[in-house]
C-alpha cells in the first residue's frame, strides 16, 4: 500500500509543473518554484511581452523551455506552457493570467 502511494506521488510530480496555483485559486507557488530566486522581478509589461514572444509560460511563469510540447494561440501570438495543466488553466481563463493593464 505504501509502495503504491509512492508511485502514484511520483506520477504526479511528473506530470505537473510544480505550480500549486495551476488549475486553481490558490496563489502560492511549490517551493520548487523558486528556480528564478534572486533575479530581478520582471515589470507586468515585460511580463506580458516575454509571454506573448513565447518566452514564459503565462501560468506558473517559468522559463521558455525548448522541450516543452504544450502551445495555444492567443491574440494572434503563440503561447507555450510547461504542462498541460498550464495550458488548462491559461485558455479557461487567459484574462487572468494576460491583464489588459500589463
Amino acid at each position: 500500500m505504501k509502495r503504491n502511494l509512492l508511485i502514484i506521488a511520483a506520477m504526479a510530480l511528473l506530470t505537473s509543473c510544480g505550480n500549486s496555483e495551476a488549475g486553481t485559486e490558490q496563489t502560492t507557488a511549490q517551493p520548487e518554484m523558486q528556480e528564478n530566486a534572486g533575479a530581478p522581478e520582471l515589470s507586468a509589461a515585460d511580463k506580458k511581452a516575454a509571454i506573448l514572444a513565447g518566452k514564459m509560460d503565462p501560468v506558473c511563469e517559468m522559463d521558455y523551455d525548448a522541450e516543452w510540447t504544450e502551445s495555444a494561440e492567443y491574440m494572434g501570438s503563440t503561447i507555450h506552457f510547461c504542462s498541460e495543466g498550464c495550458k488548462t488553466a491559461f485558455t479557461a481563463r487567459p484574462e487572468k493570467y494576460i491583464k489588459a493593464e500589463q
